[in-house]
């Protein structure tokens, strides 16, 4: 039916979400195509075509519709031409916005592709509207009982993060072989404690190259310090995954064990991976010693002295940072910065080994660990059986109440969260089992390499290599006076201990004219054993 004697100024209004609900909507140029054909049937005339591609669920985000509402209310047109009413409204207010204009006489009528809509259609159109916001309800609470059921399922419902990609024919997370290895990597370098954040980042975008995911209007940027800090303390990396307020275990590959993630966590304490000031020179302790006395932080300043002849000699102090005068006694102590590497190298000395020691005590290792593997394989064995009986208990649990058996919901759910418990405790430890042999092999044989090759690095000239080395010596250095508190890590005072007596033990056998036959290596070696305790 044709409009009489009322105005044939008209808008066209075309719109396309973004939303899963709108795949099956005409795209805007079909829209528009047939709402033209529609106005030349009824002797419109479109003064203005309006077009946008927007999700109407939610009021007052679409700039396209606001505009049309203040054209009409402006009395520049009275007509709406649009696909069908859900594209001019899925939420209660802009209905009822669309309902007023219509009772009011700014809008004479709304013409869809199949009738129009007029001010004695009031009901009917208040029905269609109610639909479509229903129907914008509903979709949302499938989605999200569709997602909450994936993510119990151990699948992320989302789009991964860097390192990872969405597999979308298996509808899995995968692997990024352009971006694992790299982000690996900066996950090793996090891990070793001796770079902040913005280190961390500088060495994101200048040495690993990694960028951000390419997207529709987004992405291929380098990582920005948020974006790095944002990585290291994300437990998708470890495995898990937070959705909805909760964690769950992800089937997809971990990048770091959970141990290693809550290491990182502990790295990044407040205060330590704070951007640092600009800072022109590189002190090798910056940021390595505090003060035994205040906790405060030791700084190094350069002093300058011109000497008769004209040059300048440059000096190197540490100190105490603490600005209140006469709270802490070592605030006007300065030591030397080469008396404070000095003392380093002589703790060095304590944990050095030579190359043939470090040969046997990998071999040693390597047959360590076979019989650990062992052990680790028959423990997990054992795990896999429990697992699979508590399963199996579970599988006939719900069973019997397929079947009519068990009746009581009560005792079903008790009894299923009882046997779901189980299943997780055990799996965990599962998980500890395979962590633990893992951390036993690295931190063995970070020990030995470290007591290899830690004062070969330290005296060369590769600033990283140095500050490194010192990280690894002590967690928790503190300067007394003008002496290094040191306080080594835990692994590394077996070597300590049994490195004077035996290399007296070795002096022995290169003096012992029936020993110099034997092989010395061999029985030091196995008395370091003896005493060592690397077990994690």
């Amino acid at each position: 039916m044709k409009l009489q004697n009322q105005s044939k100024k008209a808008v066209l209004y075309a719109r396309k979400s973004t939303e899963s609900e709108d795949k099956q909507v005409q795209s805007i140029d079909d829209q528009i195509r047939a709402m033209k054909r529609v106005a030349k049937d009824e002797g419109l005339e479109i003064v203005e075509i309006l077009s946008e591609s927007k999700s109407a669920k939610e009021p007052n985000v679409r700039v396209q519709f606001g505009k049309m509402m203040k054209n009409i209310s402006a009395g520049k047109y009275s007509i709406i031409l649009a696909w069908d009413t859900s594209r001019s409204s899925r939420n209660a207010k802009d209905g009822g916005d669309l309902q007023w204009l219509l009772d009011s006489g700014a809008l004479s009528g709304i013409r869809t592709h199949e009738k129009w809509y007029r001010e004695n259609d009031e009901l009917l159109f208040t029905i269609e509207n109610s639909m479509n916001s229903r129907f914008v309800k509903e979709l949302k609470a499938k989605v999200k009982r569709g997602m909450d059921s994936k993510a119990d399922k151990g699948d992320f419902p989302a789009c991964a993060p860097i390192g990872y990609l969405n597999d979308r024919l298996e509808k899995k997370i995968i692997k990024d072989p352009e971006m694992w290895d790299k982000v690996s990597m900066l996950w090793r370098k996090a891990l070793t404690g001796t770079y902040t954040v913005a280190e961390l980042t500088r060495i994101a975008d200048e040495e690993l190259r990694i960028k951000k995911p390419l997207k529709k209007r987004t992405g291929g940027n380098p990582l920005c310090h948020n974006a790095v800090r944002g990585i290291l303390t994300n437990p998708f990396y470890a495995g898990k995954f937070r959705w909805s307020g909760k964690i769950y275990n992800g089937n997809y590959p971990p990048m770091v064990t959970e141990s290693e993630f809550e290491r990182m966590q502990e790295i990044l304490k407040p205060g330590h991976a704070s951007r640092p000031q600009k800072e022109p020179y590189q002190f090798l302790l910056r940021g390595m010693l505090t003060c035994a006395e205040c906790g405060y932080a030791i700084v190094t300043e350069r002093k300058f002295k011109k000497l008769k002849d004209g040059t300048v000699h440059e000096h190197r102090y540490c100190r105490c940072s603490d600005k209140c005068p006469g709270h802490c006694k070592n605030r006007s102590i300065y030591v030397r910065e080469e008396d404070l590497i000095q003392q380093i190298k002589d703790e060095l000395s304590k944990y050095t080994i030579d190359e043939k020691f470090f040969k046997l005590a990998v071999e040693a290792l390597a047959e360590e660990d076979e019989i650990e593997v062992s052990k680790q394989n028959e423990r997990i064995a054992n795990y896999n059986k429990q697992i699979a009986t508590k399963k199996n208990e579970l599988d006939n649990l719900r069973r019997s109440v397929y079947r009519g058996l068990i009746t009581d919901n009560a005792f079903f759910l008790s009894e299923q969260k009882s046997l779901e418990k189980d299943i997780e405790v055990l799996e965990k430890e599962r998980e500890k089992v395979t962590v633990v042999a893992h951390d036993w092999r690295k931190t063995a044989m970070d020990i030995f390499m470290f007591a290899r090759y830690a004062k070969e690095d330290f005296d060369s000239d590769d600033w990283e290599k140095k500050r490194a080395v010192i990280k690894q010596l002590g967690a928790d250095l503190k300067l007394s006076g003008r002496t290094i508190q040191f306080t080594p890590v835990k692994y590394l005072v077996p070597i300590e201990k049994a490195h004077p007596e035996l290399k007296d033990k070795k002096e022995l056998v290169r003096t012992n004219p029936q020993q110099m036959k034997k092989d010395p290596g061999g029985g030091l070696i196995s008395e370091w054993y003896a005493r060592h305790d690397l077990n994690v």
